[in-house]
């Protein structure tokens, strides 16, 4: 839901700006949903009711269609389950705009998406009252079990040979639309390559989970662009066609979906309901399952936390305590997101690593403490020496402090406040 309340702003005021004159269709190369914590078939309770929020923002809001990567399965497949689709799909319309053409159901139970989705726009300026075709392919890479080889079976779907799959589909598409763009969760030289055994491929909008904005490349025909993995920025681009409705030529750029752009209402109240929805899922869910009270850090883990630290460092901890760093999960706490993963990893020690679980099974880990920079100390209060703990900086900030997460962050001002 990251962003949606911007997204719709911007695409408001662009349609205003063009006095409607320009046809915009909303896309998705896929990522949509979280897999996260996905085991046994199941997703947590707090992420289902976090994709479900997904499914109703872009059905809200009218996405045009959404690839479906192989991240999305765990959740396509109680979208797709055929018992009670219909009252489903009613019910969030969005649903029926998710295509893939390389995936299928393992068994009967559920629903194949659709391969393509053909969408038609109506021009005003180059050819004024003229109808044009865009056929829309999604396509997506297995889960990645190694550097070189990918799951073909995943949550219940099977995911075919994207190459196979695309030399069969596009050319069907190509014969119902003037244009055609695939919409593809891959690497970059799988992109490339699609793009090279396909002369029918207008365009490649292709999604990965590295967040860099490359310019578009060009392949015979086809130009591959790349979507941001997060949505902090928006991807805009943009077709100049010749009079006869041909492609002249295609510009990408990014929107920063940053203050600078205000929120729209409508969207606004979903995303905090969303919000608020998550949170209260997540509090039921630990007051069914309570933990103990919090205890010093297990012996299990390789986290002790900034306490211990402060037994040989209470210069270094005094220094720290002042800092932003020792309040991180509080910034968190003002917009509702302490229980969304993907914030806490970069707001807690040792996340995924043995340490931080939860702001109620380990409260002494939340934060960004000593070892959140200076790697687990266990071993080092055990026995300790010298050479514990060197951090290269700036290197090991931007872990965190990446332009997406922290866009004003200036290591030349920033250390000063930190520096021990």
């Amino acid at each position: 839901m990251g962003g949606l309340a911007r997204r719709v702003s911007y695409i408001k005021a662009f349609q205003h700006r063009s006095n409607m004159e320009v046809p915009t269709l909303f896309v998705d190369a896929g990522n949509l949903f979280t897999d996260d914590r996905f085991a046994g078939d199941h997703l947590p309770a707090e992420v289902m009711t976090k994709n479900q929020w997904v499914v109703k923002g872009y059905s809200d809001f009218h996405q045009d269609v959404a690839n479906i990567s192989f991240n999305d399965l765990p959740y396509i497949a109680e979208l797709f389950k055929k018992d009670g689709y219909e009252k489903r799909l009613q019910e969030y319309p969005f649903i029926d705009r998710l295509i893939s053409a390389n995936l299928e159901p393992a068994d009967d139970t559920r629903r194949a998406p659709q391969p393509y989705l053909i969408r038609e726009v109506t021009l005003s300026r180059t050819a004024p009252g003229k109808k044009l075709r865009i056929a829309f392919v999604g396509l997506t890479e297995g889960k990645p079990t190694s550097p070189n080889q990918h799951e073909s079976l995943y949550a219940g779907f099977r995911i075919n040979d994207v190459f196979e799959t695309a030399k069969r589909v596009i050319p069907e598409a190509k014969k119902k639309a003037d244009m055609v763009v695939v919409l593809a969760y891959m690497s970059q030289d799988m992109a490339q390559r699609l793009a090279s055994e396909n002369p029918d491929i207008d365009t490649l909008i292709v999604a990965r989970q590295m967040s860099l904005m490359n310019d578009p490349e060009h392949f015979g025909r086809a130009t591959i662009t790349y979507a941001f993995n997060q949505t902090k920025y928006l991807g805009e681009l943009r077709y100049y066609l010749r009079s006869d409705s041909t492609i002249e030529n295609q510009i990408n750029r990014y929107v920063a979906l940053d203050a600078d752009l205000p929120d729209d209402p409508q969207a606004s109240e979903i995303v905090t309901a969303a919000h608020n929805d998550f949170t209260n899922v997540q509090k039921a869910s630990m007051d069914a399952n309570p933990a103990p009270a919090a205890q010093p850090a297990s012996q299990d883990s390789p986290f002790v936390g900034a306490s211990t630290c402060m037994n040989c460092h209470a210069t270094q901890y005094a220094v720290w305590e002042k800092s932003g760093h020792a309040h991180a999960m509080a910034t968190l706490e003002r917009k509702s997101q302490q229980f969304d993963n993907e914030c806490v990893r970069c707001h807690v020690v040792g996340f995924n690593k043995g340490g931080f679980q939860s702001l109620i099974s380990t409260p002494q880990l939340a934060n960004v403490q000593c070892e959140a920079c200076h790697g687990p100390g266990r071993e080092h209060v055990a026995a300790p020496a010298k050479g514990f703990g060197f951090m290269a900086t700036p290197t090991g900030c931007v872990q965190c402090h990446t332009l997406t997460n922290s866009p004003d962050f200036n290591f030349a001002t920033y250390w000063p406040k930190i520096k021990h």
